[in-house]
């Protein structure tokens, strides 16, 4: 039931109040309250608005959200206060957002501004005073032409005049002007003066730059299989499927179809919401749609500035765009007439969310749809483990694309066998098939891709005298060597120290850089290919705006010919030249300690196979393993879904795992150990009490010390709950555990709900 039905006017009271959720992060506010609206403001404060309000015993403003209008008399009337003010201009929400919000509140266990904070974003909160989106530029527009008025050496003035009589424009930016005509702002001033040109301010959108070059132009046309993959997805839709599972084979055009369902939600009058999982892809992908819809598609992802972020979300609610084109937060696009949203690439774990509400995006995007009544498509070469049993138990349609477009096939796959290469004397980073691959591929002048899904120079460094590995002091992690800066680095927290001389702990100068990174990786490369031009895509490359679409523009002009990186290369990225993948080594995510490593490792190790060969010439791929006998790895390398699905469900029923059992990971954290264990204790024990009269099936796992016992100087513990269905009882009992063990005693900690984990860490 939500917050709108809730709210029916008895009648009884002629005052109108308004129920808000105050931005105050306390779970221990937790809950609308009751303001009363002034007579002044009631034609202001609508449902969806931010306002200011007093708020505690000493009145303080604060801003919130009004996230329902009622006349229902509270109790205690006589000391409800007034709103103090609306911001902005209008409505920040629509009446949907807040109820995907509340419904996120009681599936995520999170607090209502947790989840009013993912509907409206904050950048959107902290520009939505301002009166209009955009900013303001200086533009230049001509009011006469009288040249003559110039005198003979002012070069500068003549050719500002110049350029509006040769563009015939009517207006220009005065950034542009400079950049043309080589003028400053002192030229424009005294045409201003002479009563040539008029200098005023334009408030100018601020939208993000869009990519060129990456894709080509034209649009392609379908193979029949493609059209007989899109015609099912319409029948299925015109009989009422609002899910459909995708499943193509890499390459095979899933692309061509999402764009051609988006032609038809935007024939319709309706909007469409594509995601994808890595802002690593989202250069190519907005090309590839904006190629196609132009100015009519929003970006939206966490690389744009606040400013654009802003005037992206502010031009959405105005209709000024009906396609969103971003990573995860996308799928929050306040579109009010949706009817489609694509989740590309749908099994990646970047679709659930590390922060609080611990949101799984396909959960959002079916009750999205749920409210337009809209179509749901995921797509992928390796679906999730639960989706594609979704799919077999008719919770979605399915969709199969099994052959690659132009008759292409699927890659070649060779698997080395590390163990036997060490057996032979071979202690270099490369096996024999991939240094013979790499040598080849560069011979005919044809491209690489080599894949190492660890950044940095050593995974870690520690004492051969001793033993001890260095680690980070605020974590229980040990910490990477990366060669370039010469400092050891935490990927977990940021700390960053130099490289000791000696061993801190033994004295001992044997100091020693173990296991290999993408940085090491690019060295070594270089030193062993001469032909090599290297491209590194990893989080140390990237971070620079616009860094992403700069090095996949560099590799797609061939500027190099080998792109070495993490799993940001792995998927979604479409290179004719690619005809060698290279896996460095398969079995850092298979050796995880989590349900989903033989899933995760399947994954990608096929979707990274299948960057090679997608254009004329075949392709090959090398995966270095020290498991080759694993069945992740030998259906990856036969291009087996099927046969890698049936084992791994065998194993999840067997140890009731995801689909056939649903987990809460409770986490407690906090500086002090002693209170850590003891708080998850209390959780523990408070969630048997509350659970134990329950007759469905359930259990409690814990406490138990975390697989990252430490993180930013927080100790952590968990306690899992298992269960067949996550219904309210056991939600309730949940919640209700943790706001006691934050009640009572235990100071300093803080405690993290994540429903249906990806990981167990």
């Amino acid at each position: 039931m939500t917050v709108f039905t809730r709210l029916i006017g008895k009648g009884g009271c002629a005052r109108l109040y308004a129920l808000i959720v105050v931005d105050n992060p306390s779970p221990m506010l937790d809950k609308p309250f009751h303001y009363s609206i002034p007579e002044k403001l009631r034609d202001e404060i609508k449902t969806g608005c931010r306002v200011v309000v007093p708020f505690g015993l000493s009145n303080k403003p604060v801003e919130g959200c009004v996230i329902g209008m009622s006349e229902e008399c509270p109790d205690h009337v006589d000391k409800i206060k007034p709103v103090l003010r609306r911001v902005g201009d209008g409505p920040a929400l629509s009446e949907e957002l807040i109820m995907l919000a509340e419904w996120m509140r009681d599936e995520y266990l999170c607090t209502w501004q947790e989840a009013l904070g993912c509907v409206m974003p904050a950048a959107t909160r902290q520009s939505i005073d301002a009166a209009k989106p955009g900013k303001y530029r200086l533009w230049v527009r001509p009011v006469a032409a009288a040249k003559g008025a110039i005198p003979g050496n002012a070069v500068r003035m003549r050719a500002v005049m110049d350029y509006f009589e040769e563009t015939a424009l009517s207006e220009a930016c005065c950034g542009t002007l400079m950049d043309e005509t080589g003028c400053s702002m002192q030229t424009l001033r005294a045409l201003e003066k002479k009563g040539l040109v008029e200098v005023f301010d334009k408030r100018v959108m601020r939208s993000p730059e869009m990519p060129t070059g990456l894709v080509r132009d034209n649009v392609e046309q379908l193979t029949p299989s493609q059209r007989e993959a899109l015609n099912a997805i319409r029948t299925m839709h015109r009989q009422g499927r609002r899910e459909i599972l995708v499943h193509g084979v890499t390459g095979s055009g899933k692309t061509e179809i999402y764009l051609r369902l988006i032609g038809d939600a935007l024939e319709e009058g309706k909007q469409a919401i594509v995601l994808v999982p890595e802002i690593s892809l989202t250069p190519q992908m907005v090309e590839w749609y904006y190629k196609r819809f132009g100015s009519r598609a929003a970006v939206i992802h966490s690389r744009l500035s606040d400013g654009e972020r802003y005037d992206q979300w502010e031009g959405i609610k105005r209709g000024d765009y009906d396609v969103a084109i971003g990573a995860r937060s996308a799928v929050f696009a306040p579109f009010d007439n949706l009817g489609l949203i694509i989740i590309d690439e749908e099994h990646e774990h970047t679709y659930k969310s590390e922060g609080s509400p611990r949101y799984v995006t396909h959960a959002v995007a079916r009750k999205r749809c749920e409210f337009y009544d809209a179509l749901l498509v995921l797509g992928s070469a390796t679906p999730s483990i639960e989706t594609y049993y979704r799919a077999g138990q008719g919770g979605a349609g399915l969709v199969r694309l099994t052959e690659r477009v132009s008759g292409r096939t699927l890659p070649a796959v060779e698997i080395a066998d590390m163990r036997e290469e060490l057996k032979d004397g071979n202690r270099s980073v490369f096996s024999r098939q991939l240094r013979e691959g790499i040598e080849a591929v560069l011979q005919r002048g044809e491209q690489a891709v080599l894949f190492l899904n660890r950044r940095g120079y050593s995974t870690f460094v520690s004492c051969r005298n001793c033993g001890s590995v260095i680690k980070c002091k605020k974590c229980d992690i040990s910490l990477t060597y990366h060669r370039g800066e010469n400092f050891l680095v935490c990927h977990y927290c940021g700390y960053r120290k130099r490289l000791p001389k000696r061993c801190e702990v033994c004295g001992s100068d044997r100091i020693r850089h173990l296991g290999s990174g993408t940085e090491k990786l690019e060295r070594v490369v270089k030193e062993s290919f001469g032909d090599a031009r290297v491209l590194r895509m990893d989080m140390d490359t990237t971070r620079g705006k616009g860094a992403h679409y700069s090095i996949l523009k560099a590799f797609k002009d061939r500027e190099a010919n080998m792109l070495l990186g993490t799993q940001m290369i792995a998927k979604g990225l479409d290179f004719p030249g690619v005809t060698l993948v290279g896996v460095v080594l398969a079995d850092f995510s298979l050796n995880l300690p989590d349900f989903s490593a033989a899933e995760r490792t399947f994954q990608l190790l096929t979707q990274v196979s299948g960057r090679a060969g997608r254009g004329d010439r075949p392709g090959k791929v090398v995966i270095q393993t020290y498991n080759p006998g694993h069945y992740s790895i030998q259906a990856a390398k036969a291009h087996d879904f099927e046969g890698f699905y049936g084992q791994e469900i065998e194993v999840r029923k067997e140890f009731g795992y995801p689909p056939f059992e649903r987990l809460i990971n409770i986490i407690v954290s906090g500086e002090g150990r002693r209170e850590v264990i003891e708080g998850a204790r209390a959780m523990y024990n408070g969630l048997c009490d509350r659970l134990q009269g329950l007759k469905k099936k359930y259990e409690i796992y814990g406490p138990s010390q975390a697989m990252h016992s430490k993180i930013k100087n927080k100790y952590r513990w968990q306690v899992i709950v298992k269960a067949p269905d996550l219904d309210d009882e056991i939600k309730d009992a949940v919640r209700e555990a943790r706001m006691e063990l934050l009640k009572g005693q235990s100071k300093g900690i803080s405690i993290i709900t994540d429903v249906d984990p990806v990981n167990l860490g």
